[in-house]
């Protein structure tokens, strides 16, 4: 390689090139971020079951982001919304943490109990 003209240092060429090749790489076999579930609110036309697969589909391919296998239940719990869903989202919160004087209960941690309740 010859060197850089202005500086005359072949090494920063060499470091320019590799620093594109990985760059290039990285951006051929990392997952694009999907966007996250609509908010839930358990109105009519609203299926909660569309809505699940909408969830999993985002952890999936955001799957970097949830570290312990609570995080992705408050995330979920966290996009349900309104008077309908508010008791149980704060019942299963205060269930799955024992949270003020509630017994905790074994598996709220758990995703394929969150999808079954």
């Amino acid at each position: 390689m010859e060197p850089d003209p202005e500086t005359g240092d072949e090494e920063e060429d060499v470091v320019d090139v590799m620093a594109k090749a990985i760059a290039r790489e990285r951006l051929l076999h990392t997952k694009r971020p999907s966007d996250p579930p609509w908010v839930f609110k358990n109105k009519s036309h609203q299926d909660i079951r569309i809505w699940l697969m909408a969830v999993q589909d985002y952890f999936e391919w955001n799957s970097h982001q949830w570290t312990m296998e609570v995080d992705p239940i408050k995330y979920t719990m966290g996009r349900m919304e309104g008077d309908d869903v508010a008791p149980f989202t704060d019942t299963y919160r205060k269930k799955m943490s024992g949270a003020l004087g509630y017994t905790k209960e074994i598996g709220y941690e758990r995703w394929f109990m969150f999808e079954q309740k």
